[in-house]
C-alpha cells in the first residue's frame, strides 16, 4: 500500500503543476493581446497605477501617453496593466468625456512654493 502511495502523490503533483502552468500561459498571452490591441484614444491604467490616454500607438515596442493637458509622456507597451473601458472612465472623471478629457488646474498662486534661497535683505538676524 506505502509502494502505491508516493507514485500517486507524483502524479497529482505533476498534474497541479501543468494545470497551473496552462493557466499562467493563458493569463499571459491574454496580458499580451490586450497591450497589442492598444490604439490611439484608449484611456489605460499603467503598471505604476499611472492613468492616461494614448496618443500615439504606431510603434511595437512604446506608446506615447497623454497624463495631463499636453504633458506626453513615452512608456514601453509592457507598462500597460489594463484597459479602461468609456463607461468605466466617465464614471471616474465625472463631467469629463473619454478619450479626449478636459482637465482644469485648479492650482493658483497661493499653492506655489519657492525653493529660492532668501536674499540677504530677507535673511532674519538670529544673533538678536
Amino acid at each position: 500500500m506505502d509502494a502505491l502511495l508516493f507514485p500517486l502523490l507524483l502524479a497529482l503533483l505533476a498534474g497541479f503543476m501543468f494545470l497551473s502552468m496552462r493557466k499562467q500561459k493563458k493569463r499571459a498571452a491574454e496580458m499580451q493581446d490586450m497591450q497589442a490591441s492598444v490604439s490611439t484614444g484608449t484611456r489605460i491604467q499603467l503598471t505604476s497605477g499611472l492613468f492616461g490616454t494614448v496618443i500615439d500607438a504606431a510603434s511595437s515596442d512604446y506608446v506615447d501617453v497623454e497624463i495631463a493637458t499636453g504633458v506626453v509622456t513615452r512608456w514601453n507597451r509592457l507598462a500597460i496593466m489594463r484597459v479602461i473601458p468609456t463607461d468605466e472612465a466617465a464614471a471616474t472623471y465625472p463631467g469629463h468625456t473619454a478619450p479626449e478629457a478636459d482637465y482644469t488646474d485648479y492650482a493658483d498662486d497661493s499653492d506655489s512654493v519657492s525653493l529660492d534661497k532668501p536674499s540677504s535683505d530677507d535673511a532674519r538676524d538670529t544673533d538678536k
